[in-house]
Order: C-alpha cells, then structure tokens, then sequence
C-alpha cells in the first residue's frame, strides 16, 4: 500500500499519479513498465515516488487493487437487484455482466488484460493475495444468502466454498490463455460460456455418476 505521504497529497495530484500508472500498466509488463515515465506523466521527481511508494510492486498491486476494488463494486451494485436468482444463477452472470463492465471501464479492462498475460510471478502472487481479499467478501455474502434461502446445505464450509469460486474464477481466464492465447470473454463467449457451465455443473453436482 502506499505511503501516508501520498494520501496527504492532494487529490488532484494523487489523480494524476494514478492515472499515469493505469497507462503505464495497462501497456507494459510489470518488469517494462517504466518509473520513470509515470514519474514523467504525473510530473513528479523520482525521488518523490519513493516518498509515495516503497518500490514499483508497491505501485502496481495498489493500482490493480483499485481496479479490483472498482469491479466488487460494480457487481455487488448488479447483485443487489438481481437477489432473486439462485447462487448458480448470480455466479453466471457475473461472467456476463464482466463484458459490461469492460465497456464502462475500459482503462480497467486494459489493465486486467495486461495483468492476464503477466509473467513475474512475485508481481502475480502479490496481485492475486490482495484480490482474493477484496473477492472474499463479495463470494463470501453470496454463499451466507444462498444458506439463508435454503439453497445449500448449511453445514457447507463457507470459506471452503469461496476458495472454490474464487478457483473456478481463475480457471476460466487460464482456459482462455491455454485455449486462445489470450483472455477475452465478448470475443469467445459461447464457448467460454459453456466451460463455466460444465464447472459450475460439476461445483453444484458434484461428480458422481447417480
């Protein structure tokens, strides 16, 4: 996270650092992105960045946790008026409203697109623990309101069950990159659409030959 010195500046200038990242980001791998240039863009000295950040992967995974940050809120805003479908059915349609939000938010998706094709595996792993955080949440409300309708079992391990959705939600993106070479739902959505449903077949069913 970074440091105090950068939530005491002004918002317009926190702004303009932000939005210098999400550029550099969005269209360089972690290890290309360049200090420099956002220091450029944002019109800061580097010597001022390190006052703001601890060092690049400080400025990277909070970017990208802004971005994940952004997404929670908007489907936890689309659950809330859609809390008559079934967990199953809220879990689908996730993946559909992920297409809409990449429309609103195109900055975003271009830094989640980047980020699917990430390689350092520090830079991935750091990303991915904060986002299992801010996704805990959003899953772990899904599952309690699902027990409170009687839709699962209430004895199932709630926490046990987030792991497994936030697992089904990787594996869709890691479909798309061994299948396509790269991860774009709008454009391989029917096929995409039927992975999701053979994984959500076998979460909600299990494996069992009945």
């Amino acid at each position: 996270m970074p440091k105090t010195t950068f939530f005491n500046l002004p918002d317009k200038k926190q702004k303009s650092i932000i939005s210098a990242a999400i550029d550099e980001f969005s269209k360089a791998s972690y290890n290309s992105a360049s200090i420099n240039q956002i220091c450029k863009n944002s019109n800061i000295a580097k010597g001022s960045f390190y006052q703001y950040f601890t060092d690049k992967l400080d400025l990277y995974v909070y970017i990208i946790t802004l971005a994940i940050e952004e997404k929670i809120k908007f489907f936890s805003s689309v659950l809330t008026e859609f809390q008559s479908l079934s967990l199953l059915e809220q879990i689908r349609m996730l993946f559909v409203k992920g297409v809409e939000f990449a429309k609103l938010y195109p900055l975003y998706a271009a830094l989640g697109e980047q980020f699917s094709k990430e390689n350092d595996e520090i830079a991935v792993s750091a990303v991915l623990k904060e986002g299992y955080k801010q996704s805990e949440s959003l899953f772990m409300k899904m599952i309690d309101k699902a027990k409170s309708k009687g839709e699962i079992n209430k004895n199932v391990d709630s926490y046990a069950l987030n792991i497994m959705l936030q697992s089904m939600n990787n594996s869709v993106s890691e479909f798309m990159k061994n299948k396509y070479g790269e991860v774009n739902y709008e454009k391989y959505d029917e096929d995409v659409n039927n992975f999701i449903d053979s994984t959500l077949y076998i979460l909600f069913h299990g494996i069992k030959n009945n």
